[in-house]
């Protein structure tokens, strides 16, 4: 979405080509990561695609499959999870021939070091660079957290029994732990996530080694903020401000703004105490402009923080001004915004894309928070927002649609985001 710097042919930062090995065992979260991440780059602009193998598997093979289907020492079915990691890998190299970027290659097999090298011999004479990111965590009780949490959602148990499908999951884990070898050769580029489990600050660490370049370290540092920590996002369009104001007067709130801002931390509290969510009031941003943070002004002070970041995009010199009175004044910037309405930019505005750009920072600070958080702002920036949590693409971005008086709940998961939204009366 937010494209930085690109080369002729499409790739990002002179980085290359690149794929991402998730390495670790069952439950300790590749699956979550590799979304993330996939998630992120895009956001970037960069082109990137992830080819997990259980979705191969389930695809050639079926979902209800027992766990002994998952032992690496059964020769039948290693051949047959063999057959789904090379329908994925010719997946990928196809994904590359065509300009793709970053390949994200998530096989629970790279547990064995054999299949690690295996992909470095034949990826290496490709010129594609090969990052192990492994997670790594041994606290049983966060394990069982994790499966509960992710796990149990995914296709391979619907339908079935919590337990017995906790009783099963535990014992693929069990069945793949003797053949895992952790990554200990230095030669290699790689990243060490520990414990990223659902609780903060249990001996959570991370170790890179021989990672280089501009995209590959811009990885790092979203790792670095990554968790999987049970959470909730709120997004909010801030009060009506009063009218006749331009951009530059930054207007407060009229009436109605005033009244929306009274009924909201109520509002909150009450939804928060129907979904089991606490304190009563989560963290909340605001830009620095006074209809965002006037919108704010009646939750205790120490929960709110204004960004200059979210301040909404800059109009220019189109503010105020209809579609028709747009196209009569300026139809050649009119057709080039109708054509990239994510890119272009009006005479002394900002487009979608530098909206994007500035936004970058709030983006990894929401990644990293494990708290809830609360975005009270202009639609232009809700409409970024919301695009990089829902995964959507940059031609969406300009068409969404941000009501006013709803609140946008939207709860992070494994396999995509949960959203319900809320009309405060």
């Amino acid at each position: 979405m937010a494209h930085l710097y690109k080369t002729e042919n499409g790739r990002m930062f002179h980085a290359g080509t690149i794929c991402i090995v998730p390495v670790g065992l069952p439950a300790r979260g590749k699956t979550y990561m590799s979304k993330k991440l996939c998630r992120y780059l895009r956001w970037l602009g960069v082109k990137t695609e992830v080819y997990n193998i259980g979705t191969y598997r389930r695809k050639l093979f079926g979902a209800n499959l027992p766990h002994s289907f998952f032992d690496p020492g059964d020769r039948e079915a290693l051949e047959k999870r063999r057959i789904a990691s090379q329908a994925a890998f010719e997946d990928m190299l196809s994904f590359f021939d065509k300009g793709g970027q970053v390949g994200i290659y998530d096989s629970t097999l790279t547990i064995m070091e054999e299949k690690r090298r295996e992909l470095l011999d034949r990826l290496t004479p490709l010129n594609v660079q090969v990052i192990f990111v492994e997670t790594i965590c041994e606290i049983p009780h966060v394990i069982e957290a994790n499966v509960r949490e992710v796990k149990l959602n995914m296709p391979d148990y619907e339908g079935w029994d919590e337990d017995k499908a906790l009783d099963d999951f535990m014992r693929r884990i069990n069945i793949h732990a003797p053949f895992y070898t952790p990554i200990n050769d230095s030669s290699l580029s790689f990243v060490q996530v520990m414990n990223m489990g659902i609780e903060s600050n249990i001996g959570e660490h991370i170790v890179c080694n021989n990672v280089k370049g501009y995209l590959q370290t811009r990885m790092v540092l979203f790792l670095m903020n990554l968790h999987i920590s049970p959470r909730t996002i709120y997004l909010l369009k801030n009060g009506e401000s009063v009218p006749g104001a331009c951009f530059k007067d930054d207007a407060p709130l009229n009436a109605d703004g005033v009244a929306l801002a009274r009924k909201l931390p109520s509002f909150i509290a009450a939804l928060r105490a129907r979904t089991n969510r606490h304190p009563a009031s989560p963290k909340i941003f605001t830009s620095t402009r006074s209809r965002s943070y006037q919108t704010a002004q009646f939750f205790p002070p120490e929960c709110v923080t204004s960004k200059a970041p979210l301040v909404q995009m800059n109009p220019g010199a189109i503010e105020g001004m209809s579609d028709d009175a747009i196209r009569a004044k300026y139809p050649e910037e009119y057709a080039r915004h109708v054509k990239d309405p994510f890119n272009h930019r009006y005479p002394r505005s900002e487009s979608y894309h530098d909206l994007a750009l500035r936004m970058e920072h709030v983006i990894l600070e929401l990644e990293g928070e494990k708290e809830d958080v609360l975005v009270i702002a202009h639609e232009t920036v809700l409409q970024c927002l919301y695009a990089y949590l829902m995964d959507l693409g940059e031609k969406d971005i300009p068409r969404l649609q941000i009501p006013s008086n709803t609140l946008i709940e939207l709860v992070p998961q494994a396999y995509g985001t949960r959203e319900t939204r809320y009309l405060i009366e």
